[in-house]
């Protein structure tokens, strides 16, 4: 569509429904094929190994995804790195349910992730371009979209598999992508502009502004300027204590909520005497409880100067739902998941940071890079090694005790926030 067909305000809302649509296609591939397992396995043989590898790809893929990203929308864009982002999400669904053997069915979920964590990784600079003033309310809106997308597919997939079998059931999720397809493709389309992007007010002192009449020339949307590769500026973020304290409660959230998906259900059944049924229903409960939470979080992270309540909340909630579950585990076990479900709230609060404590979308795409690709990478070790952790030892308690320390560590970066300066500013006052 040509740019003249399509006003300022126009291109922010058409962003914004983009930003959201996306979001509903993150998590569909991570929680859509788990509940259907058994019913794959009667066509394509997978045992535990298997369905073992089939659950690192998601946290590895993010991870790549964070290195890969950034480089590709240096190159192409942010909107045509987005737009990459759902054909491969839609590719992979179709090719997933289209798989006739093992190979097949990994290589597509490998696909469908990597679109994904494309989506992760350029979420918050899209957010940073199109909603500069509304930072806070579009991503709670897109966090809450991705809450969705990991409670839905549970309670979807086994009645399609049931009815139309297990092969619609994977590929059905290609449709939500369509719909993603949209407003991205028209973006897509537009024409580069010089970068004017306001920065977000954080400090109490007044943020600058960009002119006036260069404002009313490009309007609110535009492509950020790129002086070097992305991917070459992360040693400079890696000396930025702003990012490192995004990057920490990122990582601790990526690890107990990939740790809590692979390994509750078994623990649960051990520590507490759980049936398998009544225990994926308290995972679920686990999730569910994200939906309100990533609802307000980004909201309330825009309006405070410092997280750091936000941190204390999360680390309190995490430090009660572990130790219920270390001493009194058939005590009050649907209160212990929902306070540890209450702990994931550092995962909306790290989206809201990486937009704000950016000046540019162009800043964003670096950092969403960097945190995320520390923060899966991360993640994707955790569940593996406490779970070999659990077979050397026979006791589900170092792995809990581990997860306690690793939450109480989200305090470390409680400090390196407390300023409420933008990445960019200390940047230069550092003269990184």
């Amino acid at each position: 569509m040509p740019e003249r067909l399509l006003s300022p305000r126009g291109g922010r809302l058409l962003g914004v429904l983009g930003i959201v649509l996306i979001a509903l296609n993150i998590r569909t591939a991570v929680a859509g094929l788990s509940p259907i397992a058994g019913r794959i396995d009667a066509e394509i043989p997978l045992d535990a190994a298997a369905i073992g590898l089939l659950g690192v790809v998601p946290p590895v893929a993010f991870a790549v995804a964070g290195i890969v990203a950034p480089w590709v929308a240096h190159r192409i864009g942010l909107e045509r790195a987005l737009l990459a982002a759902v054909v491969a999400m839609i590719v992979g669904h179709l090719l997933r349910g289209a798989s006739l053997d093992y190979p097949g069915l990994l290589a597509s979920t490998l696909l469908v992730l990597m679109g994904a964590g494309f989506g992760n990784i350029l979420l918050p600079p899209a957010v940073k371009r199109y909603a500069p003033g509304r930072i806070g309310a579009v991503t709670a809106a897109y966090a809450t979209m991705m809450s969705i997308s990991t409670a839905l597919p549970p309670l979807i997939a086994v009645p399609v598999a049931d009815a139309a079998g297990w092969r619609l059931s994977l590929a059905m999720w290609g449709a939500a992508g369509v719909l993603a397809l949209v407003p991205w493709v028209v973006l897509a389309m537009r024409p580069p502009h010089p970068v004017i992007t306001e920065p977000v007010t954080i400090v109490d002192a007044p943020a600058p502004a960009a002119p006036a009449d260069a404002q009313d020339a490009v309007g609110d949307i535009a492509a950020d300027p790129v002086d070097e590769t992305d991917t070459r500026q992360f040693g400079r973020l890696a000396r930025s204590r702003v990012v490192w304290g995004i990057t920490i409660p990122f990582a601790i959230s990526g690890v107990t909520a990939y740790s809590i998906f692979a390994l509750m259900p078994l623990l649960l059944q051990d520590l507490a005497g759980l049936d398998a049924g009544r225990a994926g229903a308290l995972l679920g409960l686990f999730a569910i409880v994200g939906l309100p939470l990533s609802l307000a979080t980004p909201v309330v992270t825009a309006r405070l100067r410092s997280p750091a309540p936000i941190m204390v909340g999360s680390v309190a909630s995490f430090a009660v739902g572990f130790l219920g579950l270390a001493l009194a585990p058939t005590l009050a076990t649907p209160l212990w998941m929902i306070l540890l479900g209450a702990g994931q709230i550092l995962f909306p609060m790290c989206l809201a940071l990486i937009s704000l404590r950016s000046r540019t979308s162009h800043r964003a795409v670096t950092v969403s890079g960097f945190v995320q690709a520390i923060g899966y990478g991360v993640a994707a070790v955790a569940p593996l090694g406490l779970g070999l952790l659990r077979t050397a030892t026979g006791s589900w308690m170092p792995a809990i005790v581990i997860l306690l320390l690793a939450a109480l560590s989200t305090l470390v970066a409680i400090p390196l926030l407390r300023s409420g300066e933008t990445i960019d500013d200390e940047l230069e006052r550092r003269g990184l």
